[in-house]
């Protein structure tokens, strides 16, 4: 398989892009999550973010593949003093939250193809720093104004 794969940091708007799309197997998640462990080290320690968790036509190529992308996220933001709204959606147990070298995610926008989805998403577990769309650009502008 080959899912599309990009990440990117920009330190001016404090975002960290992150996109998985098309049809990705257990390999591609695993290259996904590599490269945000990369952009992460990059950000510089004491650190706050926002994060655009960009799922926008991605497909599991299989259950296993599904499986390993959907503790990617959640794991991450644990590690940077988020609790996503996710853990609730998949039922997981409560995480403990924990800070790497104190760099610490402000804020989440997912965005994903699916429009019933991300409404139930949204209506079930958005809140003020964390919103679900179907869309790049109002995530994006949603996450230029929130915190401010």
């Amino acid at each position: 398989m080959m899912g599309n794969i990009t990440t990117t940091w920009d330190a001016t708007e404090g975002l960290l892009i992150s996109r998985l799309t098309g049809k990705a197997d257990v390999a591609d998640v695993r290259r996904w999550e590599e490269g945000l462990m990369a952009a992460l080290a990059r950000i510089p320690d004491g650190t706050t973010f926002k994060l655009l968790s960009g799922l926008f036509g991605y497909e599991p190529a299989d259950l296993d593949a599904h499986k390993a992308m959907r503790t990617v996220i959640p794991l991450l933001l644990t590690t940077h003093g988020f609790r996503t709204g996710l853990v609730d959606i998949v039922g997981a147990e409560e995480p403990t939250l924990t800070t790497t070298r104190r760099i610490m995610c402000v804020a989440v926008a997912h965005v994903h193809h699916d429009p019933d989805k991300m409404a139930l998403y949204q209506e079930r577990v958005g809140r003020a720093n964390e919103r679900f769309f179907t869309d790049y650009g109002a995530a994006h502008a949603w996450l230029s104004q929130v915190g401010r």
